[in-house]
């Protein structure tokens, strides 16, 4: 015996923040896999970013908060 436990990968969503990332959104998004949802957390972006998040598939939390609550944020909802 190795050691080694083998499981099974658990489902994981993932969840950036963003303010403004209106050209990033798409680089991030295009990368989470199919199995997994993406949750963006909006900080009151002004550019666009929301509606780009959405297009793109993601679930998009507004939150006119600070940046480090930004996670905590996505991971309640």
């Amino acid at each position: 015996m190795s050691g080694v436990i083998e499981t099974s990968p658990s489902p994981v969503d993932v969840v950036p923040s963003c303010l403004d990332e209106a050209e990033a959104l798409p680089w991030v998004l295009e990368r989470i896999p199919p199995s997994r949802r993406g949750i963006v957390v909006d900080n009151g972006s002004t550019d666009g970013s929301a509606d780009i998040a959405r297009a793109l598939g993601a679930y998009v939390v507004h939150e006119p908060r600070t940046l480090a609550q930004q996670p905590v944020t996505g991971a309640v909802r």
